[in-house]
């Protein structure tokens, strides 16, 4: 007899029943942080502006251009502020060589003032005031431009040249280098080596000796041409020994004397205290020559030759040599000198 066989749900002897796994338990859900919220802008007081601080400026990125660089400093201001009065009161005339020519609106007066004074001799009084005249700022314009073209032959700009009762004034640009600049001053009385040699050979044409202090001849219609020949010739060494032998501002001699002085090793400082020292005596010198002679216009000369030196000596004074125009670029600007345009005479 057999066991009847075990039911098919029972589980066999020797192996163990599968475990069931435990059903798996709910997750809780995630939690995203919160998105920083930005701060809540306040509303403005009434009455006056919001006190929320301005935006910081943005990070500089590697794509981006960089920013334009500032604008450069204003330049400092010229010497052409410093010019005397007479620049302000001129209309151009003409332009020689690219370089503009003004007058002074007080030529007409003084070439009134020529006339008044000769018109006792009658009309050939006046007619040899007027040809006075011409001689003489013929002969001014070409110191003038003397300065000038020896300004450009060095590499600078000659920027105007105004004539007015007391002579001409050259604005030029002037070199940094003091033995140029001595050569840019020393043009203009050079100019009349070659005019006093023309005047000369003129005078020898006359028939006359020729006199330096007063003419051979009084003046007459026939003697006109001889008193314009030697008009030529006093005008020329005149202007040559005063522009050379008088250092004061704005004479040539000035600036010759100042450049010597810097070349010397001197400072700007100690070249102006010089060149005042030397400018006071010889304007009293002047003075006294303008008064024994009775010359009117060199009394009104040396008048504004004082004038000039006293403003050097104001700029000195006050530490303030920059604004001087005679020491355009020789020192820098803070210290005793400037940069710009300096004047010639």
């Amino acid at each position: 007899l057999q066991p009847p066989p075990a039911p098919l749900s029972q589980p066999r002897l020797g192996r163990p029943p599968p475990k069931q796994q435990p059903p798996p338990l709910p997750q809780p859900p995630l939690r995203q942080p919160p998105l920083p919220q930005p701060p809540r802008q306040q509303p403005a007081p009434r009455g006056g502006p919001s006190l929320r601080p301005p935006p910081a400026p943005p990070l500089p990125s590697p794509h981006r251009p960089p920013p334009p660089a500032p604008p450069p400093p204003p330049p400092p201001p010229s010497s052409a502020a410093c010019q005397p009065p007479p620049q302000e009161w001129s209309v151009r005339a003409c332009s020689i060589f690219g370089i503009p020519v003004f007058l002074h609106f007080s030529l007409p007066l003084f070439l009134g003032f020529l006339c008044l004074t000769h018109a006792r001799l009658g009309a050939i009084g006046i007619i040899f005031a007027v040809c006075y005249a011409a001689v003489l700022f013929l002969t001014v314009t070409v110191h003038e431009f003397g300065h000038c073209l020896a300004a450009q032959k060095v590499g600078c700009r000659a920027e105007r040249v105004l004539l007015w009762p007391l002579g001409g004034l050259a604005t030029c640009v002037m070199p940094t280098n003091p033995r140029d600049r001595m050569i840019v001053a020393a043009a203009g009385p050079a100019t009349h080596l070659p005019m006093t040699l023309c005047w000369l050979i003129l005078s020898a044409t006359t028939g006359y000796p020729i006199r330096f202090w007063s003419p051979a001849v009084p003046l007459e219609a026939s003697s006109l041409y001889h008193w314009l020949c030697w008009v030529g010739l006093y005008i020329n060494v005149l202007l040559f020994v005063f522009n050379l032998l008088v250092p004061v501002f704005p004479l040539d001699g000035s600036q010759l004397l100042l450049n010597f002085l810097l070349l010397r090793g001197a400072t700007p400082a100690r070249a102006a205290r010089i060149i005042i020292l030397v400018s006071v005596p010889m304007a009293v010198l002047l003075a006294g020559w303008a008064l024994v002679n009775g010359n009117s216009l060199g009394c009104f000369l040396v008048l504004w030759l004082c004038m000039q030196t006293w403003r050097l000596h104001q700029a000195a004074a006050a530490g303030r040599l920059e604004t001087h125009p005679l020491f355009v670029d020789v020192a820098p600007r803070g210290g005793p000198g400037m940069s710009g345009q300096a004047q010639a005479v």
